[in-house]
Formats: structure tokens, C-alpha cells, sequence
């Protein structure tokens, strides 16, 4: 989609992050949105083929990933509600960009399933299938579909997915912060200072010592990043030469401390929103052809496996990977103009439906 100019600045300036994303202008964030889904698609490559993922800064390739989608999530979001403060029109504009793209790839991929399964048509299409399809277009989730993959690191077609409940509870958050009233910027800090606390009592040696928790509030964490990001990012820009300074504090920190994690919530964002809110010839129009990230993080993980199927034996992950880039977004590139730009489309009618006042 297409998205707003940034100003013209140099290349050392932060000030970019005041840069509004009305969707009729152009910056890099759809370019920062596929390399991210590229990067998970790496990641999950050296997992299925048993090898040890990179770990640049602690986590990996893939959740370094997600953080950037949390991220710009929360700051993308957050200005769909400051510019449409309605609940009802805020929730649906949510569900138009989740849920059709979701229910045609739980489908799609509950179909192709029949083909590798090892077990008979009469079992795979039983029980378990249903309660596949049905839980996920449920939003609760199921990742195993009967004698697919079973031999594969995870035995999950869609293992990636599970993200998407987060991000719908962090959108029913936002809301909520919404209804108390989002522009008492407070809350939103409250809401990511909640996030860190949760975060730290969910550390090996804590209280609450959880690895799948302490990643969920991480990505939470994030999310809020961007929702304060944007509320603040005019106190940001006035404050960029302190915030080059925080950098490499809050990177000291994280060596001092050993916790990663420091080094990744101060490296993530400014990332983000320093080249995401600009206007790069060439980044700027990694959308021309639609918007392929949310197509390529749904497909990705059954294509991945499915190429491994194929080719059993094949030593070499970068030309597997390269064959599932090339497929999956073909298949990115279908759901994109099938099914998620029509869905969308239907934002427009929303304030015909859900008006402010009733007649």
C-alpha cells in the first residue's frame, strides 16, 4: 500500500519518526515489514533442516523478526485509532486485515495438507482437520494437521501463527487504552512499564521463570514501544541528540548486565522508525505489487517443509530457502490481490455502517 513522503532530512536525523503513515503516501515501511518476513523465513530454514539458527543478539533471527512486526504494529496501529477514534470501526479495521487472509490460508493449507499426508483421506479429513480449521478461524489456534510433517522438527504446518493471538490481544489493549483515553499519554507508558516488569519477573532466576511467557511480554513490550513511539515522537525529535545518547547507554547496560534483550529495545525500534518513516527510492516501493509480508508469514512454514519434502536429502539451505521464497510469495502475492486488498476495501464502508451518531 501506498504511504506518505517523509520529510527531507540527512541521514543522521531521527526526526523522521514525526512522519505521519496516512496510507496514501510512500516510506519504507512495507520494505521493513517483507524483510522481516524474510528474516523468519531464514530462521525457521536452519530449524527445519536441524542446524543452529543465528543469534545475533540473543534471540533469533525470527523473533529479532517479530520484535520489528510488534513494533511497527503498535506504532501503525496506534495511529489508525488517533486518526478513527471509534472502538467498533477500530476493532473491524483489525479483523478486515487478520482474519480473511487467515481463514484462506487455514483452508488452502488444510487442502494441500491431504496431499502429504500419510495417513488415509477418510482419517485426515476427520476430527482432528475439523478442529484444525475450525480453532484457527476461531482465533484460539491449532498447528497439527494428522500424518503431516510428522517427522519434521515442531510436526506443526503453520507453526509461525501463533504470534497472531498476541497481536489480536495487544489490538484489544490498545482499545481498551482507547475507551480510557489513549491521548493521556500515561496509560500507554503504565501499559509498556507492565510489559518490563513482566518481562524481568519472567527471567531464569524470577518469581514467574517462563521462556514462553517472558518472549510473549516481550513482543507485548514492543508493541507498546510503537504505540509510545508515535504518541511521543514529537518530544522525540526534540530530544534526538539525548536519545543518541541513550543508544549505546542502554547497549553498555545490556553487556553489563548480560541481558540481551536491552540491546535489542534499543537497537529494534530506532531501526524501525528511523528507516521505516522515511522515503527511500527503491525501499519505498517494495509495495508495488501489494503488500506481501502478512501473505509470506502465513504460507511460509508449511512452503518451507513442503520444498523439504520434496527434495529429501538436499544439503543446500540456501537454494531451498531461495525455491520457498520463490513459492511462497507467489502465494503472498494471490492472497494480497484475492483476498486481503478486497477485505480491505470494506474499511471504507465503515463509517456508513458504524457511524458516530445515530440518526
Amino acid at each position: 500500500m501506498a504511504r506518505k513522503h517523509a520529510p527531507n532530512q540527512s541521514s543522521t536525523d531521527i526526526s523522521a519518526i514525526v512522519a505521519s503513515t496516512a496510507p496514501d503516501h510512500a516510506n519504507n515501511f512495507d520494505a521493513l515489514r517483507l524483510a522481516a518476513a524474510w528474516m523468519v523465513m531464514a530462521s525457521h530454514q536452519y530449524f527445519f533442516l536441524g542446524r543452529a539458527q543465528p543469534s545475533p543478539l540473543g534471540h533469533t533471527l525470527g523473533e529479532l523478526a517479530v520484535m520489528v512486526f510488534f513494533a511497527l504494529s503498535g506504532y501503525l496501529v496506534t495511529e489508525s485509532w488517533y486518526r478513527d477514534p471509534h472502538i467498533v470501526r477500530f476493532l473491524l479495521r483489525r479483523m478486515l486485515r487478520i482474519w480473511p487472509a487467515l481463514a484462506a490460508a487455514t483452508l488452502l493449507i488444510a487442502l494441500a495438507g491431504a496431499a502429504l499426508s500419510t495417513v488415509p483421506p477418510g482419517r485426515y479429513f476427520g476430527h482432528d482437520t475439523v478442529q484444525f480449521i475450525i480453532r484457527n478461524l476461531q482465533l484460539r489456534q491449532a498447528f497439527h494437521l494428522p500424518g503431516v510433517f510428522d517427522d519434521m522438527p515442531g510436526a506443526a504446518v503453520n507453526g509461525s501463527w501463533w504470534t497472531i493471538r498476541l497481536e489480536t490481544k495487544c489490538y484489544l489493549y490498545l482499545g481498551a487504552l482507547g475507551l480510557l483515553g489513549l491521548r493521556r499519554r500515561w496509560l500507554s507508558l503504565l501499559a509498556l512499564a507492565t510489559c518490563l516488569v513482566l518481562f524481568i519477573r519472567t527471567l531464569p532466576g524470577h518469581a514467574e521463570a517462563d521462556a514462553a511467557r517472558n518472549l510473549y511480554v516481550l513482543y507485548a513490550g514492543f508493541f507498546f514501544t510503537g504505540t509510545c513511539a508515535w504518541q511521543y515522537r514529537t518530544e522525540l525529535v526534540r530530544a534526538r541528540r539525548w536519545g543518541w545518547l541513550a543508544i549505546p547507554a542502554l547497549l553498555a547496560a545490556a553487556f553489563a548486565l548480560r541481558q540481551p534483550a536491552l540491546a535489542e529495545w534499543a537497537l529494534v525500534p530506532a531501526t524501525v522508525f528511523g528507516i521505516g518513516a522515511r522515503s527511500t527510492p527503491g525501499l519505498r516501493a517494495a509495495g508495488r505489487f501489494g503488500d506481501l509480508s502478512y501473505g509470506t508469514y502465513l504460507y511460509a512454514f508449511f512452503v518451507q517443509q513442503a520444498v523439504i519434502r520434496a527434495w529429501p536429502g538436499t544439503s543446500s539451505l540456501a537454494g531451498m530457502l531461495l525455491v520457498a521464497m520463490i513459492g511462497t510469495s507467489a502465494i503472498a502475492w494471490a492472497s494480497w490481490h484475492v483476498v486481503e486488498q478486497p477485505a480491505l476495501r470494506l474499511k471504507r464502508q465503515l463509517r456508513s455502517w458504524f457511524p458516530d451518531h445515530a440518526p
